[in-house]
């Protein structure tokens, strides 16, 4: 016990050393911050983030220890960076582009509006709600989108292709592109105003309102015929960490029968099937293995988001009854796989999901 004693000695001056290292590096981040202030230069530095986490991750290679261990340190030591520089730096008035952001007062039109104005464009919003913001708010989305340089819409699926033509009257020099979940029911606009020479393309972050980092993070960026708008697209997030997938528009929304369609279905079947149980989900999470705990934290996030939203995102993809037929069929073929006296029948459904991923890292 002495020695065990001792040991733990050294881990507690170890601890020890190692927060006041955090806490000087802080300090460090927060002299940055105040150059910052002083240059009138961007909050976040997307480029150097990149290059901290693959810093970490040599390190640790070097060292021993798990990439992915360097990776998630850097990640959170470049969050409290943040946050003390945040304090300190003022919102930048831009010098760049004036980007519009239509539905900026929603979850993820603030996230683009904060994410380009730590770039050091200047954002203008437009939105029909009203509420205070750190951003210029333009009533008129036509008045608005002709003095700008990039117009976003982030707005609902069903209303999004209407607005497509009315900011490309107004803006016919613009970069034009919506962030829309699903594509199908603006590709036949998206495909006439390319045709017509328009700078329109289609992006789909594959994150919520509340990301902070973009390292491990998708973009998705449709082409819907301007080559020039998808390279303008890619270009306003290149100096980041994001991964930027680059697709056919008319590829999108298979892809997304699965990764959005597929995935809610999936969670919702899962908390209805609880519902029915009538167990209370604080009594199942006393008891929670690491997969139930781990399959809940995703079923309360499908739970609590907006049902309008998914609503869309179910009943607009074209390929949504192919997606759902497979699921039955899935359910069905394990139901009988669980029942069956031959366990060759379930130990083969088990076998061609590890066929199936193979080496692919899900992490």
């Amino acid at each position: 016990m002495n020695e065990m004693d001792e040991i733990r000695e050294k881990i507690r001056e170890t601890d020890e050393q190692i927060f006041e290292l955090i806490g000087r590096r802080l300090r460090l981040a927060r002299e940055i911050g105040d150059v910052k202030r002083v240059l009138r230069a961007p909050l976040r530095d997307y480029t150097v983030e990149a290059q901290v986490i693959d810093r970490a991750e040599r390190l640790c290679q070097r060292m021993g220890i798990e990439r992915q261990t360097g990776r998630a340190i850097a990640k959170e030591l470049i969050r409290a960076s943040i946050f003390v520089q945040s304090s300190a730096i003022p919102p930048l008035d831009g010098n760049r582009k004036r980007i519009l952001i239509a539905g900026g007062l929603g979850k993820m039109g603030k996230w683009y509006s904060h994410f380009f104005n730590v770039q050091g464009h200047e954002v203008v919003i437009n939105d029909v709600r009203k509420e205070d913001s750190p951003f210029r708010v333009e009533s008129d989305l036509r008045s608005a989108a002709s003095q700008a340089d990039v117009v976003i819409l982030t707005t609902p699926i069903s209303s999004t292709a209407p607005l497509l033509s009315v900011v490309a009257e107004a803006a016919p020099d613009a970069l034009i592109m919506d962030g829309c979940s699903l594509k199908t029911p603006l590709i036949p606009e998206l495909r006439r105003l390319a045709s017509s020479g328009r700078k329109v393309t289609s992006i789909h972050p594959m994150f919520g309102p509340d990301t902070v980092m973009l390292a491990d993070q998708n973009l998705i960026v449709c082409d819907c015929g301007n080559a020039s708008a998808v390279q303008e697209a890619i270009d306003l997030f290149r100096d980041t960490s994001v991964s930027i997938v680059r697709m056919d528009i008319e590829r999108h929304d298979e892809l997304m029968s699965y990764v959005l369609g597929a995935t809610h279905a999936l969670n919702i079947i899962m908390f209805r099937t609880l519902i029915r149980g009538g167990i209370p989900a604080e009594e199942l999470l006393r008891c929670a293995s690491t997969s139930f705990r781990k399959q809940m934290r995703t079923t309360v996030d499908v739970a609590r988001e907006n049902p309008l939203l998914y609503y869309e995102i179910q009943h607009l993809n074209r390929y949504r009854d192919r997606m759902f037929k497979y699921i039955h069929e899935s359910l069905t073929e394990l139901q009988s796989a669980a029942i069956s006296e031959d366990s060759n029948k379930f130990l083969e459904l088990m076998k061609s999901g590890s066929e199936y991923f193979g080496g692919v890292s899900v992490e």
